[in-house]
C-alpha cells in the first residue's frame, strides 16, 4: 500500500468517528491531514490488538489460589492429629479442606482457560468474580458459625 492510500485510508476512518489522539488524547474527527492538531504527532493507519485487562481475572482466581494453598498446609495438622493419635478432627474440618482443594483446583481450572475468560465482556468478569468471593465468603462465615456454635 502506498503512503499516500495509507493517508487517505486514515483520514475517511477519522471522518466520522470520534478518536482520540493516542499521545495528547485530542478527538481526532473530521481530520484533514495525518498529523494531529494538537500536538503535532504523525499520525498512522495500524491495526493492534487491544490489551487485555487482567484485573477482574486476578479477582476471580485470588480466593481460589489462596484456598488452594491453605488446604495442604491445613492438611498437614489434620492427619498428624489422626497418626498421634490425638483422635479425628470434626467433619466440618475435613469439609474446609476438601472445599480449599477443590477451590484451588477450580482456581487453576479458571487459569488454564484464561483467553476465553479474558475474552468475556468486562460486567461478565466481574460477575465471575463477585461469585468466586461470594462463594467463599459464605463457606468462611458457614465454618465460622460451625466452630464457634
Amino acid at each position: 500500500m502506498e503512503p499516500s492510500e495509507s493517508v487517505d485510508l486514515l483520514l475517511e476512518f477519522l471522518r466520522e468517528r470520534d478518536v482520540p489522539c493516542p499521545v495528547c488524547g485530542y478527538n481526532l474527527r473530521n481530520l484533514t491531514r495525518s498529523q494531529c492538531p494538537e500536538c503535532r504527532k504523525e499520525l498512522v493507519l495500524a491495526v493492534g490488538l487491544r490489551k487485555p485487562r487482567f484485573g477482574w481475572f486476578l479477582a476471580t482466581i485470588t480466593p481460589g489460589l489462596f484456598a488452594g494453598i491453605a488446604a495442604p498446609l491445613l492438611l498437614i495438622p489434620l492427619i498428624g492429629e489422626m497418626v498421634l493419635g490425638g483422635g479425628v478432627a470434626p467433619w466440618f474440618i475435613w469439609a474446609t479442606d476438601a472445599f480449599g482443594w477443590f477451590s484451588g483446583l477450580a482456581a487453576l481450572v479458571i487459569v488454564r482457560f484464561r483467553y476465553p475468560f479474558l475474552r468475556q465482556p468486562q460486567p461478565t468478569q466481574r460477575t465471575w468474580a463477585a461469585v468466586a468471593w461470594g462463594i467463599h465468603l459464605a463457606a468462611f462465615a458457614l465454618l465460622m458459625v460451625l466452630i464457634f456454635a
